[in-house]
């Protein structure tokens, strides 16, 4: 059976805007279909989406079975000292894909299940929960700054909010908190459909920066170790298997931008989506809804990551379809989650629907590894927000991209 051909819109600004219309005729009409100006073919339903995530058919590289680069030397190294082939979309970005070369975003197979364990041991959850009176501390001095003025939550709490706490979790230092704030937003231009030629340049100089400066810290940690994640990263080993100077600093760079932009995304879209849906927040504390349950619902209703890419390693079947092998999938994440077929009254808000298995995690080998770090600082932001009477000021503009899903400002009041 041929695969239907249509276009999504994703750089259509009525599109992103409010995609859940669209993705709704996409997944009853034509719930997979390739689209030949992203060369992508999308999968759009809640169960073709969670197979594809936990399916090893499915990976983020395929050259893990093709074969390695040959090592400048020609020497015998364990497998964790081989990296992959560039992706062609990186090529002429050599900085760029210095500190996403070791991402577990970016491997498979045993290179990625080497790498995730050791990064694993660096990164438990005892370590992140020690993090909580800090988070607590933070968001409350944040909100105690804004006083009675109206304020943008996105840049005068949810950015300093959360790079706080990935600067507090990876040691560094205060000061320089904001350095890595500017760093996130560039980079992560890179991901998206669509990439300008200047986005990508401020990407790469951006990239470069973080690289050189993670290295100078990382080689301080080395000497002055700390009770933080860069030291713990230096210092984990298995079968005297160390982590690279590039390991290590590709696996803080993805924290940084997939922890703190996701956070930033779903604090954004989530008070927008609390204040006009009218949400009682009363309501919540009088029902006993755990905050937990809030923050599950609300990354469910308005995902800030709305899309994965996926490579299929070999033949499959996804539907009715033969899906060959090498062909790029997108599956569409905020689609899944907005599935009928799986979550009932899916466009509501609803704290305590049974099924809270939503797709924004990922799930397989790629299950987000700093869940249990995102999930902590979300319920301790939405546990004070929902200790406030907040509005809008004005409707918010979307970011104008699709797939890292979020806005430009969030001008609130917050009423006594």
């Amino acid at each position: 059976m041929n695969i239907p051909e249509f276009h999504l819109p994703t750089t259509d600004s009525d599109f992103i805007k409010d995609p859940y219309p669209t993705l709704k005729e996409f997944r009853e009409k034509t719930p997979i279909f390739w689209d030949e100006i992203n060369s992508l073919l999308f999968i759009t339903r809640y169960k073709d989406v969670r197979k594809i995530q936990s399916s090893k058919v499915f990976g983020t590289t395929f050259n893990h079975i093709e074969g390695f680069e040959d090592s400048p030397d020609n020497s015998t190294k364990p497998l964790t000292y081989v990296g992959y082939k560039r992706a062609d979309k990186y090529a002429t970005y050599d900085n760029f894909w210095k500190s996403e070369e070791f991402s577990l975003l970016n491997l498979e197979g045993e290179l990625h299940g080497e790498l995730r364990g050791l990064v694993a041991k660096a990164f438990l959850p005892r370590s992140v929960q020690k993090l909580v009176p800090f988070m607590e501390k933070k968001s409350s001095d944040l909100f105690s700054k804004t006083g009675d003025k109206p304020f943008d939550l996105l840049k005068e709490y949810a950015q300093p909010y959360s790079i706080s706490v990935i600067g507090e979790l990876l040691g560094v230092p205060e000061e320089d908190h904001n350095l890595f704030l500017d760093w996130s937003h560039r980079i992560v231009k890179m991901y998206d459909f669509e990439v300008s030629k200047e986005d990508a340049e401020s990407a790469e100089d951006a990239a470069r920066d973080f690289y050189d400066y993670s290295l100078d810290l990382l080689n301080e940690r080395r000497s002055n170790p700390k009770d933080d994640m860069i030291t713990r990263l230096s210092q984990v080993s298995e079968n005297n298997v160390y982590l690279t100077d590039q390991q290590i600093i590709c696996t803080m760079i993805l924290l940084l931008n997939a922890g703190h932009e996701a956070t930033v995304n779903t604090l954004g879209n989530g008070l927008r989506a609390l204040v006009s849906n009218n949400i009682d927040f009363d309501e919540i504390k009088n029902k006993n809804i755990p905050t937990k349950d809030v923050v599950e619902e609300l990354i469910r209703w308005d995902s800030p990551l709305q899309f994965f890419l996926r490579y299929v390693l070999e033949d499959a079947e996804i539907g009715e379809y033969n899906i060959p092998k090498k062909s790029k999938v997108a599956i569409l994440l905020g689609s899944a989650n907005h599935d009928g077929e799986q979550f009932e009254k899916p466009t509501e808000i609803n704290f305590q629907r049974e099924d809270k298995d939503h797709s924004s995690w990922g799930g397989g080998i790629h299950f987000c590894i700093g869940a249990h770090l995102a999930r902590l600082e979300l319920e301790v932001s939405f546990d004070h927000i929902l200790s406030k009477n907040f509005t809008l000021d004005q409707e918010p503009e979307r970011t104008g991209a699709f797939g890292i899903r979020g806005f430009k400002e969030l001008h609130v009041s917050i009423n006594s």
